[in-house]
């Protein structure tokens, strides 16, 4: 009897597992059906130009979305609607599923890909600094900053930036984070930080759009990688990723894809000498 007892404890588990794992996989076999019957996917974008951009009637727009778009018609979803999320919080969105995807010039990181899951690369570039015109304090790398404590930079919370600086050295007291990119040029003109760090065509973008003869743009930091963004999943919707892939690369051998990214100031070749496993093996 006592036997008998214990059994149903450890029967009531096993059928539960298993029936756990049957819903995640029934999750992420009807994600993209989900999205086809409903006719859009919700995406979260950070609004940092040229990756993303909202225009004043809320259409989004810029090389990620657009390319995303692309794949997603192919796909049988028609139409996307935008969510601004901060990058910080884009996986925390994923894994909610307040979004269907993130695609906004994520970049694919080890960190990342721990919780999340990446498409093949879609856009990749250099990093930059904006500084003050002739550059007072010589901030080339990361390193620079870092050796003086004097020096502050800003960049996003959560950013691929942040994560370089301090693994370059840079203490948590320099660096202080913006709410959006133009906030963090206008702390630069405001003398409250010395550098501002984004990706290599936003703060090109930025520094056109603000047109500030005081600044100056330093690019490309020197000792940091190229960083490659893909489309960004839930890690339950493998499924969907695959599909996502498969679009992405008949868009990529059509000729499409070039077509799309390249206006905007990206290489089409240099998604094409890259893999997703480049950056997260296994992912």
């Amino acid at each position: 009897m006592t036997l008998s007892f214990l059994r149903k404890p450890l029967e009531i588990l096993v059928v539960t597992a298993v029936a756990g794992l049957a819903v995640g996989a029934v999750a992420q076999a009807d994600t993209l059906e989900k999205l086809r019957k409903q006719g859009y996917a919700t995406v979260a974008v950070a609004n940092e130009p040229p990756y993303s951009d909202i225009k004043a009637d809320g259409y989004v727009t810029g090389a990620a979305p657009d390319v995303a778009r692309a794949v997603m018609k192919k796909l049988g979803v028609p139409e996307l609607k935008a969510q601004v999320v901060p990058y910080g919080s884009m996986i925390p969105a994923l894994l909610a599923r307040r979004v269907d995807m993130a695609t906004s010039g994520l970049y694919i990181k080890p960190n990342r890909c721990e919780s999340i899951i990446y498409s093949e690369p879609d856009l990749c570039g250099a990093e930059a600094f904006a500084v003050a015109k002739g550059n007072p304090h010589n901030i080339k790398t990361y390193e620079d900053i870092a050796a003086n404590p004097d020096v502050t930079m800003t960049t996003c919370a959560g950013c691929a930036e942040e994560l370089y600086a301090k693994e370059r050295g840079v203490k948590q007291n320099q660096i202080k984070v913006f709410t959006d990119p133009p906030s963090g040029i206008k702390m630069l003109q405001q003398g409250r930080v010395d550098v501002f760090a984004l990706s290599g065509l936003g703060t090109q973008d930025l520094l056109r759009k603000t047109n500030d003869p005081n600044l100056e743009l330093v690019m490309p930091v020197k000792g940091v990688p190229i960083g490659c963004a893909g489309a960004a999943f839930n890690p339950e919707d493998t499924a969907f990723r695959e599909a996502y892939d498969t679009a992405l690369a008949e868009l990529k051998e059509s000729g499409e894809f070039a077509s799309i990214i390249e206006p905007y100031g990206f290489s089409a070749e240099a998604t094409f000498e890259v893999k997703r496993d480049d950056f997260c093996p296994g992912n």
